[in-house]
């Protein structure tokens, strides 16, 4: 418990370090908001509507200020709202994150599925025809950028064979191209990683000893490797997942899905800054979180590890 409030506390620096970092840097880049919404109402940008435009969204403030403003709306639980549609933040938040979550785990539910069984034949039969092809398969997939196996895609399956529908997310339909795009992009990896992982147990001292008295391969994999491999099995794809939410953006613009990742693109170009901080604000969530959630697992796995984090615990009090 010590260790989870610990880590609790240690959330909060990064909240503000990350927040602060991109509330700054954001407003050091070209463009200005006030121009996109004079431009919006189509209206001259003149000096008169750009001051008039800046005042309104409190871009005549100083930075620091600005800043101290959205911290203070934050704690009443107010990411203001958006500049270009001027809806609260946080419904469309809410809204496109369920899109996300749509979209990515079935794609993670596919890695499991897929990743661990291959990973699994992949390192008990290492350096044979099965090992070859499923490492020569990840090495081509993980080469692939997923911009451009979802281009592939559309061109294949919505262009020319007219199967499936190449953008937006209005019926199951819509989908199976970016799921499946998300799930090439990291299969291989997780493939590769478990039988790296399922290899380095199978050569230690202990895996030696059950050989040698007579286990079979197929037992000792299965009772006794997978179980000391599941910590770092379970960091990998906890990452997975993380970087899945947060780094779909690519595949959610390829196939106009309406995401939390295209809606943070398309809120940088419009200069939209408060859904800016507000969707950097829940990656920051979601990072922490599945890091927390990953290391107490990883706690329940291995005792061991459990108490190294206690003893870490005490020594932090």
């Amino acid at each position: 418990m010590a260790y989870i409030i610990k880590r609790l506390l240690h959330v909060i620096p990064v909240f503000f370090g990350v927040t602060a970092l991109v509330f700054f840097l954001l407003r050091l880049a070209p463009g200005d908001a006030a121009s996109i919404r004079i431009q919006d109402r189509g209206m001259d940008l003149s000096e008169e509507n750009l001051a008039a435009a800046r005042t309104e969204l409190g871009l005549d403030m100083p930075g620091w200020v600005q800043y101290g403003r959205w911290l203070g709306a934050l704690f009443r639980l107010d990411l203001g709202n958006s500049i270009v549609s001027g809806e609260p933040v946080i419904g469309e938040l809410r809204r496109r994150f369920g899109l996300t979550l749509r979209l990515t785990l079935p794609a993670m539910a596919l890695v499991l599925v897929a990743a661990f069984p291959l990973g699994l034949l992949a390192a008990l039969y290492q350096g044979r025809l099965w090992d070859r092809i499923t490492r020569i398969f990840a090495i081509v997939m993980m080469s692939v950028p997923s911009f451009c196996l979802g281009l592939v895609f559309i061109l294949v399956f919505s262009a020319n064979l007219q199967w499936l529908p190449s953008f937006g997310a209005g019926t199951p339909a819509h989908l199976i191209m970016p799921g499946l795009v998300i799930f090439i992009a990291s299969a291989p990896r997780h493939t590769r990683f478990i039988r790296a992982t399922l290899l380095e147990e199978l050569s230690k001292e202990y895996v030696r000893a059950a050989k040698a008295r007579g286990i079979d391969a197929w037992t000792i994999l299965i009772c006794h490797c997978i179980k000391n491999a599941l910590v770092p099995i379970l960091t990998s794809l906890g990452m997975s997942l993380a970087l899945m939410l947060g780094g779909s953006a690519v595949v959610e613009k390829v196939f106009s899905w309406p995401g939390i990742g295209s809606c943070l693109i398309d809120a940088v170009l419009n200069r939209d800054y408060p859904v800016v901080q507000g969707c950097v604000l829940l990656y920051a969530v979601i990072f922490t979180g599945i890091n927390l959630v990953t290391d107490i697992g990883c706690i329940i796995l291995d005792p061991k590890v459990g108490k190294v984090v206690r003893n870490s615990a005490r020594g932090g009090e």
